[in-house]
């Protein structure tokens, strides 16, 4: 047979895999997902996907998805609007960027004007009206319980149903969870320090909960997340408020926090009832205040994950070693 012969042979056999898997693809569907706000069915593999909220946009863009429109995560201390990792594997895969969504009020008008055929918002804080009003421009898939708390791993696992790409899902999943226990292992001091995460918020402490996706993380890399301090507020979904005169009192070895900027936060740790914590004076907290690894963090996702974690527990390691003198 001649090379033409074997060109001709070999492009044929391409084209008959990829229609192959193209009806493999689509007989996924239709595909029913359940979530806090009912239920949503996705006929056929969405072509146009619009995300709300955070993570929502690497799981996509990572499970081989066509985003077209994305939040903008543009603000004090980040002066982009598509985060490094996400645009970054944007165009190792050769792929468009997607358009930025108007900030404020979910922008309607615009996502509507990108034909999306799924609209995905697992971490999200998206209200039963706007879901409403979204569901009539495409299917939505939102948060699986209460807003703010999807794990990342229902993010990947969400979003790759409405894909209709679950294996897909599964694995990378699988191979992340693999990542951070293997991270959290060459850092033999992390297993069991308890700790918390917080932000200065509104003239007192935001002391996220065991619920929150930052404290799931952790959990997954051996740490135990504390329980309430004493004098705290009332739970307000994924946090509670803490006033600063209770400061002390959280039950933790490691404080986290999470600051736009450096100014910021040596100004909140240098404060008065703050200084005086246990934890601030041996040194047993972590300033994070680069806004690029704040953002890979809290927003834990398919992407984020490879690039944030080492660096974070190198911050955690140090604070829990000191927590021990």
């Amino acid at each position: 047979m001649s090379s033409k012969s074997l060109l001709r042979l070999a492009a044929a056999t391409f084209a008959a895999l990829l229609s192959v898997t193209a009806v493999l693809a689509q007989s996924a569907f239709p595909v029913t997902i359940k979530h806090a706000l009912g239920e949503t069915t996705i006929p056929a593999a969405p072509q146009r996907i619009v995300t709300l909220g955070w993570s929502s946009q690497d799981a996509v863009v990572a499970l081989g998805g066509n985003l077209v429109g994305t939040p903008s995560f543009r603000s004090e201390g980040f002066d982009h609007d598509l985060l490094p990792w996400t645009e970054a594997a944007l165009k190792a895969k050769g792929a468009a960027m997607p358009e930025i969504l108007a900030t404020g009020d979910i922008p309607l008008e615009q996502i509507a004007a990108l034909k999306p055929d799924l609209i995905v918002a697992v971490y999200s804080g998206v209200t039963e009206e706007e879901y409403d009003a979204l569901s009539q421009i495409a299917p939505v898939v939102p948060y699986p319980e209460t807003p703010w708390t999807a794990s990342w791993q229902q993010v990947i696992d969400l979003t790759g149903q409405a894909l209709g790409k679950p294996d897909e899902a599964k694995a990378l999943v699988s191979k992340l969870e693999g990542f951070i226990t293997s991270e959290a292992a060459k850092r033999p001091d992390l297993a069991g320090t308890s700790v918390v995460t917080l932000i200065d918020y509104n003239g007192q402490a935001g002391v996220h909960s065991k619920d929150d996706a930052r404290a799931k993380l952790l959990t997954l890399a051996g740490m135990t997340i504390a329980p309430p301090a004493k004098g705290a507020g009332e739970a307000q979904g994924f946090w509670y408020p803490l006033s600063y005169e209770n400061f002390a009192n959280i039950p933790a070895q490691v404080i986290i926090g999470y600051f736009n900027t450096p100014a910021l936060a040596d100004e909140f740790f240098a404060r008065p009832y703050i200084a005086l914590a246990e934890q601030v004076k041996k040194g047993a907290f972590v300033k994070m205040d680069n806004r690029i690894e704040n953002l890979g963090v809290i927003s834990s996702s398919a992407l984020s994950i490879e690039y944030s974690m080492p660096r974070y527990f190198d911050l955690i390691e140090a604070a829990a070693l000191n927590a021990k003198k």
